[in-house]
């Protein structure tokens, strides 16, 4: 799991940022992540409640599921195979931090060495973040964003369901 704390780190910040939004219960959003080096990564994240599935469209890569306060990862070539992972880190109180400024959220944050970004759109939505340190330089996109329902088996991790949006 390459780079998975990382993005675990991206994970939790985007379940603050986006399940501190009331007016959004549930969002699905596809998302684009776009590297310093040029590297692109993409996919979707669904958001019900305080459960996050963050799932990349390539086959290599994996779905990452945040239940009940603990983060899976489950491989996208093999979902019956799966991991827990250590919750705890030092970028918990860098999110803490940030969570403090809801809904005016700034749009610059310097935290324990990370550079971190917030765009938003006309909307107040979260349009892009991005996330600077002298380990990732990463531009997270938010594409398509709706609120809609969404059925629970798609936060399931025995088994996981696919999910295939509209």
């Amino acid at each position: 799991f390459k780079d998975i704390y990382l993005r675990q780190f991206i994970l939790k910040l985007l379940f603050i940022l986006f399940a501190s939004n009331a007016s959004a219960k549930n969002m699905i959003c596809n998302f684009e992540e776009v590297y310093k080096n040029g590297q692109i990564q993409q996919g979707f994240f669904l958001l019900k409640d305080k459960e996050l599935r963050y799932e990349y469209t390539n086959h290599d890569l994996y779905k990452i599921f945040f239940l009940n306060e603990k983060i899976f990862v489950i491989e996208n070539q093999n979902p019956s195979k799966f991991q827990e992972l250590n919750t705890e880190g030092s970028v918990i109180p860098i999110i803490f931090d940030i969570y403090k400024d809801f809904p005016n959220f700034k749009k610059k944050y310097h935290k324990k060495g990370y550079k971190i970004l917030v765009e938003k759109n006309n909307n107040n939505f979260i349009k892009r973040l991005s996330i600077q340190s002298s380990r990732v330089n990463v531009s997270i996109y938010f594409i398509d964003c709706i609120s809609e329902e969404i059925n629970e088996k798609y936060f399931r991790i025995k088994p996981v369901s696919e999910y295939v949006r509209n």
